[in-house]
């Protein structure tokens, strides 16, 4: 315990004194000193069931033995890295494989160092190409933030205080086609920015032929269709990617989280040959959606390897299959407990939507414990009574999230679903959790 004091008295003075008091709130401050594959070691030696992967990063494990090898080989090479006077090989052959595994029209890239990045490069390349300015998005979308990608959010309370932010920006509700045709109809907009499955809006999916409808829209209208992959991709939802390239070739696809296998930041912004040219051709734009650290030579080694284990292994295979038997565990719990509005996901991307307080509790109540303290609380629980991360939805928190990496077991799957069971056996209702929130927070006490 006294490693973590320090370390949360240090982050007091020189980082983020706010977030440390919001980890220790419902006692969500761990110190972990070792990972690997779905498992966590705090200072105490106490062994933690990871279900967030860092939310999507870690599809392949922590610290993958083969990913560590390959990084540790490149950097005993020496190899040149960051000359930015160069066109080096390894973002060449990511950028190929990126295409192989996408279409392959698919086939320019720009590497970031984040899926915010990559989403900026995207509005940029997308104004340039279309010579319009609005964008499009869907409300409940997280797309970074950056201020370009807090605009395409639009969510007010992640906005305030930040404005004003990048103009000609329109929310659309999401899954609607109508609403989309609409839009596009009346306003001429640039792109539509959408994720296929949102994750931080409460982990929604669609209709199956949204995306589908959605692509025909926008071609029709001269827009260009952005679909953010960046959480759903590189298996996740028990395919490569949620988008069918044989019927739905995005005009810009964003990949990112999960491409590095958590070890290197790095993202990318594909493109079609066309939209390139019409946005970036020439000697004097080639280089204007270039960053420093985009393309580094470990970025895409980790790329490149994180790519042949996704692959080897078969990760989106075992998430699908992992995520059926998730699921239906889920939808039995949800059966027993009324305090479970909806059960929803794909492959190892799920929510768990929980019912908000009724009668006087959601007149007393004041609004942020309403949307996100049942959540929490079942979520911080989990922690401490059963060693298994989780945590809520960063746009709907009454929404659980469970997001393991890729490599969970059949039995780990099973542990969760029996640790949920006896948290919300304990905490039946909104009430419940309210008071014990309550003694935790006002007096010190357990939850």
């Amino acid at each position: 315990m006294q490693a973590r004091a320090n370390i949360h008295n240090l982050w007091r003075k020189f980082v983020n004194s706010d977030y440390v008091d919001l980890l220790e709130s419902l006692d969500f401050g761990r110190h972990f000193t070792w990972a690997q594959g779905t498992k966590l070691r705090d200072e105490q030696g106490r062994l933690y069931t990871d279900f967030l992967a860092g939310f999507g990063v870690h599809n392949a494990g922590h610290n993958h033995p083969r990913l560590v090898r390959r990084l540790c080989e490149e950097l005993a090479a020496c190899g040149p890295s960051m000359l930015n006077i160069d066109a080096p090989l390894p973002a060449a052959l990511l950028a190929e494989r990126l295409s192989g595994m996408t279409h392959s029209t698919l086939c320019r890239t720009v590497f970031t160092s984040s899926g915010t990045e990559a989403v900026e490069a995207a509005i940029k390349i997308a104004r340039a190409a279309t010579g319009r300015s609005l964008l499009l998005s869907c409300r409940g979308g997280w797309h970074g933030l950056s201020t370009g990608a807090l605009a395409l959010m639009g969510d007010t309370e992640h906005c305030r205080g930040f404005g004003p932010l990048l103009a000609d920006v329109m929310q659309i509700p999401f899954g609607d086609v109508a609403a989309l045709e609409e839009a596009c109809s009346r306003h001429r907009p640039a792109a539509f920015f959408v994720e296929p499955i949102q994750g931080e809006g409460g982990i929604r999916v669609p209709g199956r032929s949204y995306l589908h409808t959605a692509a025909e829209i926008c071609h029709r209208a001269g827009c260009l269709l952005a679909v953010d992959e960046i959480q759903t991709g590189l298996g996740r939802t028990g395919t490569d990617f949620v988008t069918n390239f044989a019927e739905v070739v995005p005009d810009v696809l964003l990949v990112g989280k999960a491409l590095s296998g958590g070890l290197v930041p790095v993202a990318a912004c594909l493109t079609t040959a066309e939209t390139w040219s019409r946005a970036l051709a020439g000697p004097a734009r080639c280089n204007l959606c270039a960053s420093t650290f985009g393309g580094g030579r470990l970025a895409m080694t980790a790329g490149l390897e994180m790519l042949d284990i996704l692959r080897e292994e078969a990760l989106a295979d075992r998430a699908k299959k992992m995520g059926t038997q998730f699921l239906e565990g889920l939808q039995k719990l949800a059966n027993r407990h009324p305090m479970i509005r909806e059960v929803r996901g794909q492959g190892l991307l799920v929510g768990i939507e929980f019912e908000p307080p009724s009668g006087l509790l959601a007149a007393v109540v004041p609004r942020w414990a309403r949307d996100q303290l049942f959540a929490q609380v079942v979520a911080a629980v989990l922690l401490r009574d059963h060693a298994l991360v989780t945590q809520t939805c960063g746009l709907a928190p009454h929404v659980l999230r469970i997001e393991p990496p890729l490599v969970i077991t059949p039995e780990e799957i099973e542990g969760l679903l029996r640790a949920l069971d006896q948290v919300l056996a304990a905490y039946p209702s909104f009430g419940s959790a309210t008071w014990s929130a309550l003694r935790k927070t006002a007096l010190g006490m357990d939850l």
